[in-house]
């Protein structure tokens, strides 16, 4: 069967945990990496996505990690195809738009005319 986009999931995992004590700052570091070593990336904090193959995958994904939320945490698990998901626009505020650009100072020069 050839893959397409209406069949093709992205998995989105928002979560809120606690961070005010030691050990609830490493419970969000571990389920962070827990994420991370499953595939995730991050779009943005505690927004997580990974591109699935099927609902089944996708399904199987979140029946494993979502029981490994840590306590007193929330975390929810969105599917949405990828269809929906080439729908998505970011948007970036001025300050964060003037931080991503590079100054000329700092990019790298390969070729300068002498």
């Amino acid at each position: 069967m050839k893959p397409n986009s209406w069949r093709i999931m992205w998995v989105v995992a928002v979560f809120d945990l606690p961070t005010q004590t030691k050990i609830q700052r490493k419970r969000y570091a571990g389920f962070r990496k827990l994420l991370l070593h499953n595939g995730f990336s991050m779009m943005q904090y505690s927004v997580y996505v990974r591109n699935m193959p099927t609902m089944h995958q996708a399904q199987a994904l979140i029946k494993q990690l979502g029981p490994q939320t840590p306590p007193q945490g929330q975390c929810a698990f969105l599917m949405i195809t990828d269809k929906q998901f080439g729908l998505t626009r970011n948007f970036y505020g001025p300050s964060l738009r003037q931080e991503k650009i590079p100054k000329k100072h700092e990019q790298l020069i390969l070729f300068e005319d002498f």
